[in-house]
């Protein structure tokens, strides 16, 4: 079962209604036996601020093996940050008019936009910077684009992934707890 294997502490904004901000979603994904890739279990908290933004503060069980592929995480946190004004755009789908040209249309231009952040976001430098967990500075590796970033910080044996709006990211209060007591709100 992934929530025995996940046991531990994951991340979460301390004070979500200080910063305007309500959770969204609560997702733990697991690896199977046939995954390679360390960063496949992870937790993930996802907040949405007043005015429509997306916050994410991600919890990966490990930490990635090298530096490649730590920016290789902030770079995909980055990308879905900067993509999810444009998801929002279709989360109503379209109408249900059998116009299949219109659909196509729709989706080649989400397509056409999705790759040009990629490739934006693959030109970025990373950032060595300190980012706050916990009340104490630590190590991290930031992206900034427009106005979106994504940070990763190393705690403990796991990582934290926080992105989306970057005045909240550089603001908002991330702190650890037991992933029991958030899933089951008890403290």
């Amino acid at each position: 079962m992934v929530v025995e294997r996940f046991r531990g502490p994951v991340g979460e904004v301390a004070d979500p209604l200080t910063w305007g901000l309500d959770l969204d979603e609560e997702t733990l994904t697991g690896a199977s036996a046939h995954d390679v890739d360390p960063v496949q279990e992870r937790f993930l908290r996802s907040y949405l601020s007043f005015a429509g933004e997306t916050l994410d503060v991600e919890t990966l069980h490990s930490r990635p093996g090298d530096d490649a592929h730590v920016l290789e995480v902030v770079r995909t946190a980055l990308s879905s940050a900067l993509a999810a004004p444009l998801q929002g755009d279709t989360s109503g789908g379209l109408p249900d008019d059998g116009d299949d040209d219109a659909f196509v249309d729709s989706y080649a231009e989400y397509r056409a936009a999705m790759r040009a952040i990629v490739e934006e976001v693959d030109t970025l430098p990373a950032e060595e910077t300190m980012f706050v967990v916990d009340g104490r500075p630590a190590p991290s590796v930031r992206l900034v684009l427009r106005a979106s970033a994504a940070v990763y910080v190393p705690v403990a044996e796991r990582a934290l992934v926080v992105s989306g709006p970057r005045g909240l990211v550089d603001r908002v209060d991330v702190v650890t707890r037991p992933l029991r007591s958030i899933l089951q709100g008890d403290g």
